[in-house]
């Protein structure tokens, strides 16, 4: 004989209240596992707050890992470019920091859009006359994904001094979003940064410093021949250099990421490097960024490496 939905209904609440108990790890309901209130025993360096998701944590970056290299662009894809070389990009990214930060968008923004800029110039031959194009277009891309409120196509008109008209913009986010195949999602730097010091606890001004040295290599077109996140391990690594942090590559990070102390070395001189060359850099707008209050100044950090 069937049973009413209302009979159905009845009988599941009451498996579920027979099975309940204040500290239960198998509250069981008819159709699953209810693991809402589990109390999830972790490790020692990982933290208890549910936005971090530690009981998928592993799972996730597991995953992103494997996927981190799917969508980037290969070191060398200037050599097909006939009017565009690694200045330009670099002037062109150096700008774009700056219209992130009058925009106030999120950091993975920045991020997501040098990769779809990148990944563009690696299928595409462009004229030099529609970089800055490119740029507010994969920026506009990346502010949709990335962003709760993205800036309007008349924002980017505006903030291009009406070189482009809305028409231009949104052909040319066309073209991107046809030649990349709808591939926008990929795990930046930034994300890979979030998770390393989220792990040993790090202080924000910790933090800050490894962020500035991740964003200085967006400028540098030979820095795309790294993984995201050996970038971001590279400089955390450098990070606890500077402030003398012993151990650099805490045994949590060892456990936690693919890499070992000698994989960072390489990349971190080169960061390194690009700190050092920064006061003197003809592009400003990252160093004038990390000299702010909001960013505890780091760009005047000591460096001795």
């Amino acid at each position: 004989m069937k049973k009413s939905l209302g009979q159905v209904i009845e009988n599941k609440e009451n498996l579920i209240k027979d099975h309940k108990t204040s500290d239960s790890l198998t509250a069981v309901r008819t159709f699953g596992t209810n693991i809402t209130n589990q109390k999830l025993i972790l490790s020692p360096f990982i933290s208890n707050n549910p936005i971090y998701l530690e009981y998928y944590a592993d799972d996730i970056y597991t995953y992103l890992y494997s996927i981190e290299t799917l969508h980037t662009a290969k070191f060398g894809y200037l050599k097909n470019q006939h009017d565009i070389n690694e200045k330009m990009r670099s002037i062109l990214i150096d700008w774009l920091v700056d219209v992130h930060i009058k925009f106030k968008l999120v950091p993975e923004t920045l991020y997501l859009t040098i990769n779809i800029l990148d990944r563009y110039l690696e299928k595409n031959p462009l004229s030099r006359t529609k970089l800055q194009l490119l740029g507010v277009a994969a920026m506009l891309i990346a502010s949709k994904y990335e962003d709760i409120y993205a800036p309007d196509i008349s924002d980017f008109v505006f903030i291009t001094d009406k070189a482009y008209d809305r028409d231009e913009i949104i052909l040319m986010e066309s073209s991107i979003l046809k030649l990349l195949e709808f591939n926008v999602c990929t795990p930046s730097a930034y994300r890979f940064l979030e998770r390393y010091c989220q792990i040993i606890e790090s202080e924000d001004k910790n933090f800050t410093l490894a962020q500035y040295f991740i964003e200085l290599t967006l400028l540098e077109y030979r820095m795309i021949k790294y993984p995201q996140s050996l970038l971001a391990a590279s400089a955390v690594y450098l990070m606890h250099k500077v402030y003398n942090i012993i151990p650099e590559w805490p045994d949590e990070l060892i456990i936690k990421s693919p890499y070992k102390e000698n994989d960072l070395k390489v990349v971190s001189k080169e960061m390194c490097l690009l700190f050092q060359k920064a006061r003197n850099s003809q592009l400003q707008v990252i160093r004038k960024k990390f000299l702010t209050q909001q960013f505890f100044q780091v760009a005047n950090t000591t460096l001795i490496y």
